[in-house]
């Protein structure tokens, strides 16, 4: 189980609002209810629970109830400290959590969290114990004389601090909750709690730990004054505008500079006609996508706008660049993992690679020259290979059967062969056949 610890115990002085920081609203929603929202739409997060201010803890289930938080499950009284809440936190799950169990601490007033930091904490605590979403330092930086705020004006610097050496530190913090547990239960039995700054981190300093490195984002940041505010509000609005620009479709192809223009325009030709709704979808960042031979393909949208509840296969076109660039984005390796599980993945030419690198098949097909890509797969000369939900083509000679394959397991063999001989496709005979256009 992996269970999300949302800190909303603090008041937020710093803000200059009248109520605490995570409960003042943006666009007519709680702070807290977009951080808690990120949680609860995350796949890996199975439970969450909130460390809460005690006057808000029944405006809690007011929020669960209202925002639909089906794994808000648990709300506990937070403390006077970071420290302090997540240790009401860890000790709320004594009954609730096994040691092998992850739990995620985070700021409730850190609504800026993104779903693939949530995953890659997630993955390197998995590993390693405990993870902290990180950053490199990218500022130039100095040691303060005194330990006073830059805005006094008897504080100065005189020393350099090599920012190649410092890493900036953020939530979420993962760790497996019988690690936390146990480090919590021997710093207060040893007295070390009381002798470090209220936080996780420079407890497990003071302790001799590792901490992990996990994804961080400088887009991260919690809301601490007024200006954190306005910056989240714009956050929101052009959330607000993306999602209204999102295209569904049955079938997502997806589209790379140096795709082999034939395979991935011949796929969507012949879906379209048996009635599949299919998306181009650019993962270069915008809609012009350069083919092969450097014709100009316009997508239908970017692979970031893609309703991909909605679709039931993504396929991926071949050819040398254009699978090079594939197998570098992120959204393409997290939805060729995730089709993979229960709906269909296709590939064709060399891009049958990226999927022998995720390990997603036994067996498969692939152009010639990438049979030394594909790993422990079973590489046959077919031309079109299904194993399971995974379809493979060999290439560009291929892509007619390989795309009538798709629509067989998509629509049905009546359809598929339809579609065969309206173009003509291994037909004998065509006589008395009226060709209608689809």
């Amino acid at each position: 189980m992996n269970v999300a610890l949302i800190l909303a115990g603090g008041v937020g002085t710093r803000l200059g609002a009248k109520i605490p920081k995570q409960f003042v609203e943006v666009l007519g929603k709680p702070v807290l209810a977009y951080t808690i929202e990120a949680f609860e739409k995350h796949p890996e997060i199975d439970a969450i629970l909130v460390a809460c201010v005690k006057p808000y803890i029944d405006y809690m289930w007011e929020m669960k109830e209202k925002y639909g938080f089906s794994k808000l499950k648990w709300v506990t009284e937070g403390g006077d400290t970071f420290q302090g809440s997540v240790l009401n936190g860890i000790r709320y799950l004594e009954d609730k959590a096994k040691k092998s169990d992850i739990v995620l601490i985070h700021f409730g007033a850190s609504p800026f969290i993104t779903g693939d930091i949530i995953s890659d904490c997630i993955r390197v605590c998995k590993e390693k114990g405990n993870a902290i979403s990180t950053t490199d330092f990218y500022l130039l930086s100095g040691k303060k004389k005194i330990d006073s705020s830059v805005s006094d004006p008897e504080n100065y610097t005189e020393e350099y601090i090599n920012r190649d050496t410092v890493a900036i530190m953020n939530t979420p913090h993962a760790f497996n909750y019988g690690f936390v547990a146990d480090m919590y239960k021997e710093a207060i039995e040893t007295g070390i709690i009381d002798t470090v700054e209220p936080h996780t981190t420079t407890l497990m300093y003071a302790m001799g730990k590792k901490i992990y490195f996990a994804m961080g984002s400088q887009n991260n940041i919690k809301i601490t004054r007024k200006e954190d505010l306005e910056l989240f509000e714009g956050y929101v609005l052009e959330q607000q505008r993306k999602s209204q620009d999102i295209v569904n479709g049955d079938v997502v192809v997806f589209l790379a500079d140096g795709f082999e223009e034939c395979e991935g325009l011949l796929i969507v030709d012949l879906l379209r006609r048996s009635g599949l709704k299919v998306v181009m979808a650019s993962i270069m960042g915008r809609r012009d996508v350069k083919s092969s031979r450097e014709i100009l393909i316009h997508a239908d949208c970017l692979a970031e706008n893609v309703d991909y509840n909605s679709a039931k296969m993504i396929v991926l076109p071949g050819g040398r660049l254009g699978t090079k660039n594939l197998s570098k984005s992120d959204i393409v390796i997290e939805q060729c993992k995730n089709f993979a599980e229960e709906k269909y993945v296709a590939a064709v030419c060399a891009a049958p690679s990226i999927l022998a690198g995720l390990d997603l098949m036994k067996k498969a097909t692939v152009h010639p020259d990438f049979k030394n890509h594909m790993g422990k797969v079973e590489v046959t000369n077919e031309s079109v290979v299904v194993d399971g939900n995974i379809i493979t083509g060999q290439g560009l000679g291929s892509t007619i059967p390989f795309s009538l394959e798709l629509i067989n397991v998509l629509y049905g063999e009546d359809i598929m062969k339809r579609i065969s001989r309206e173009i003509c496709y291994n037909c004998q005979d065509c006589s008395g056949f009226a060709y209608k256009p689809i």
